[in-house]
């Protein structure tokens, strides 16, 4: 099964403008401040360095934080390595000057937290060849084949794409075996090739561990309404009897959790997208798709000096990018041991066909 594919042009920052840091949400769970600035390290000079440019912030309980908590593990797990500062809510006017920054410092590996990078940097990653070949660049969700093709020079630069098709089966099983009244509902914030990937793959997943499932979407409610997702989850509930909902909307999923608690917690449930946040503080959500950016296996290529030539990284099953968080008390211990069962199908690419993903698509 393929990886979605993203258009060049077509970015999350375009339908997120200036205002999503003041739409941020901040979470249980969330990370704090890192050690030290851009300006230069902590401790040990001798230590590699990593940074992130995000089109967000830190605490958006989603897709930045989600970066962002990546990006912590993998510095945690590297002891060669410190990390500096994120530069957050980076517009594209301020990316390439963003960028250039770290690259004046020879900082070892520089992370953009979004396709919108991809264009954003082709000129200083052209000149960083020549000047800092000890730079490294590292771009996520992002195809270089079709996003990439202007680059002169790849030699420093890798993409990480996830497997969208694994993520949409985890949450449809869930969803399938969760569902008192077969029907399940899903929010994006824009209409992406990586978007309806996830929901037909989280459609056919559900019907196929629970036949007669139908589905509501909606694929343009942005990133930063949370009262947009209230409101679309209100209508399914009342109108099509919607009881499960897995969303990729950043801001917009926890204005849906609103109304699926409104509904009632006990019998309304969310599923978490794209870090876990199980917990008391969030009742209806009963577990978490969870992707992890591999950013140390990007660390771990530089290392030994294999990082380059325009290679992606896949984040899957396989390497832990991945994976689905922990379970609410509210799913049974049952449930939970199909859901593991299913889960193990997923990862080895023999729970749902091409076909049947392809089914639900065309009818998007």
């Amino acid at each position: 099964m393929s990886n979605a594919k993203f258009n060049k042009n077509v970015t999350r920052r375009s339908a997120m403008g200036l205002c999503l840091g003041a739409a941020s949400i901040a979470l249980a769970g969330c990370g704090g401040s890192p050690s030290s600035d851009a300006g230069g390290s902590s401790s040990g000079s001798a230590k590699r360095k990593v940074a992130m440019i995000m089109s967000g912030t830190i605490t958006d309980g989603g897709w930045d934080q989600g970066h962002y908590e990546s990006l912590k593990k993998a510095v945690e797990s590297h002891d060669g390595w410190e990390m500096l500062e994120p530069k957050e809510n980076t517009a594209d006017a301020d990316a390439a000057t963003a960028a250039q920054s770290y690259v004046d410092q020879d900082v070892d590996l520089i992370v953009g937290n979004g396709n919108q990078f991809a264009s954003d940097w082709a000129e200083v990653v052209a000149s960083a060849v020549e000047d800092h070949p000890n730079v490294h660049f590292l771009i996520t969700n992002t195809d270089p084949k079709t996003e990439m093709a202007d680059y002169e020079n790849l030699d420093n630069v890798e993409t990480v794409l996830p497997d969208f098709t694994q993520t949409g089966a985890l949450a449809g099983v869930v969803a399938g075996l969760m569902t008192a009244t077969k029907s399940i509902g899903f929010i994006g914030g824009m209409k992406l090739p990586s978007t309806e990937a996830k929901y037909a793959a989280y459609l056919a997943a559900a019907q196929k561990v629970n036949p007669g499932v139908t589905g509501q979407y909606n694929f343009e409610a942005g990133f930063t309404d949370a009262s947009l997702g209230t409101k679309l989850t209100e209508n399914w509930i009342n109108s099509n009897n919607v009881d499960v909902m897995w969303g990729d909307a950043s801001a917009v999923d926890n204005g849906s959790r609103q109304a699926l608690a409104a509904a009632g917690a006990d019998t309304h449930f969310d599923i978490a997208q794209p870090i876990d946040i199980v917990g008391d503080d969030q009742p209806t959500v009963i577990t978490s798709t969870v992707t992890n950016w591999k950013i140390d296996q990007a660390m771990d290529e530089i290392e030994k000096g294999s990082f380059g030539k325009g290679n992606t990284i896949v984040a899957n099953m396989d390497n832990g990018g991945v994976a689905l968080g922990k379970f609410s008390d509210k799913v049974p211990q049952d449930i939970q041991a199909k859901i593991g069962e299913y889960a193990d199908q997923i990862k080895a690419g023999s729970f749902l066909t091409d076909a049947e993903i392809d089914a639900i698509k065309k009818t998007l």
